[in-house]
């Protein structure tokens, strides 16, 4: 059973949460508003994953915040559709999971219980101007060329960090960045494209090992 924390302004909506969740093998392990996090977590622990509704908004400060009270619990936003450079900013700051509003109560359960496990749950919607376009070569960057090889070999996330000397959440972004920049669903799939030589690789100079910023400006809102 894992355990989740709700964190939302809205007392209606952590009720919602906790009868929806409660009733599905989840933990509730607190909720309250974010401002109050910091004293909640004392007194409960750190819970498996963190569900936070950002519909009253949030900065990049504000999140930042929740990640350096629990680094290593997973944050799932509840939140309307976001731009993907905020996407890929959320990723640094402990998100592995976006669901949107309008989804299903098994959706948000699934989402749940696959980002309490370890996975990536932020996926992207094809158009249909997207489908009707062919597939191209993609020039990869040194760093994902080195990420599609240690697939091909097929490699874990974990593998891949010790190997490239960064974090297993850095891989995780680094997968996340590729999956969208090829269109492809999972890493399977990208693995199969480098098989299939459908990339471009680009050469460039050999790239030491980074991490994810984890500061951003205080005034930075996402929402």
């Amino acid at each position: 059973m894992s355990k989740v924390f709700l964190l939302s302004d809205q007392p209606v909506l952590l009720r919602g949460f906790e009868h929806v969740l409660g009733s599905r093998d989840f933990e509730i392990v607190g909720s309250c508003q974010p401002s109050a996090f910091a004293e909640s977590v004392r007194t409960t622990g750190q819970p498996d994953v963190l569900l936070l509704d950002i519909t009253a908004g949030l900065t990049f400060a504000d999140l930042g915040d929740l990640h350096n009270l629990v680094p290593d619990v997973p944050v799932v936003l509840w939140a309307d559709a976001l731009p993907l450079e905020l996407m890929f900013k959320t990723l640094e700051f402990g998100v592995r999971g976006i669901v949107q509003r309008n989804v299903q109560p098994e959706q948000l359960v699934e989402s749940l219980r696959k980002v309490a496990s370890g996975e990536l749950q932020i996926g992207f919607g094809a158009t249909s101007s997207d489908a009707a376009q062919p597939r191209r070569r993609v020039s990869l960057t040194p760093r994902e060329r080195e990420i599609v090889s240690y697939l091909r070999q097929g490699m874990r996330n974990k593998q891949i960090a010790g190997e490239m000397g960064i974090t297993e959440g850095t891989v995780k972004i680094y997968l996340f960045r590729l999956f969208h920049k090829l269109g492809v669903r999972n890493r399977f799939e990208l693995a199969r494209c480098g098989t299939d030589d459908q990339l471009q690789l680009t050469p460039g100079p050999p790239v030491t090992p980074e991490k994810p910023d984890k500061q951003a400006p205080s005034g930075t809102a996402f929402v």
